[in-house]
């Protein structure tokens, strides 16, 4: 923790070294590879700790303090996107019989499926991208992404629903073209 005494910009900058990766890092593997949202919020998130560095008491690391403030930052982007963006509902019916067969939480991710991940999330409408991220990459609850989106529980397992047919559908799509590719 830094004094009075301390050179702020100086100790600051130090700060900044060490956990720079670090942040960019975790908010890089929330905004599914983005790298333009990633250094915004990454910059937000280091402003946001200069401003608040003379109330760090210290009882957390500073690569936690800053992921909680990424964190937060993160949500507001989610907010702000999903605001932008409406996103219209289309024959559930469909949707909830692909839901059946596609389970994206036994998908086993390896390095090439990663990419395929990262390709899919990045086309999705921000809402099912997001609801994703928050529920299988933060390991949030329903009742969580609700508070965080503003909506009511149901409302998010019905787009939690949507998004997982469309990443499926996306990620077979794109599967599928890869291995025509290949066969040719």
């Amino acid at each position: 923790m830094w004094s009075k005494k301390d050179n702020k910009k100086t100790y600051f900058t130090e700060i900044y070294t060490q956990n720079f990766e670090y942040i960019y890092g975790y908010i890089f593997a929330r905004t599914a590879g983005n790298r333009e949202l990633t250094e915004e919020i990454v910059q937000e998130t280091f402003a946001a700790a200069w401003s608040a560095i003379d109330r760090f008491n210290g009882k957390s690391t500073y690569a936690t303090w800053l992921c909680s403030i990424a964190k937060n930052k993160l949500r507001e982007s989610y907010r702000k996107t999903i605001y932008r963006e409406k996103l219209e509902l289309s024959d559930r019916d469909k949707l909830e019989e692909y839901a059946d067969h596609f389970d994206l939480e036994k998908m086993v991710i390896d390095n090439e499926t990663r990419l395929y991940v990262l390709e899919v999330l990045e086309s999705m409408n921000p809402l099912y991208r997001y609801a994703l991220i928050m529920k299988y990459i933060d390991g949030m609850s329903v009742k969580e992404i609700s508070k965080v989106l503003g909506k009511t529980s149901k409302a998010i397992d019905g787009v939690l629903q949507r998004a997982k047919i469309t990443f499926a559908k996306g990620y077979l799509s794109l599967e599928m073209k890869r291995n025509d590719e290949n066969n040719e």
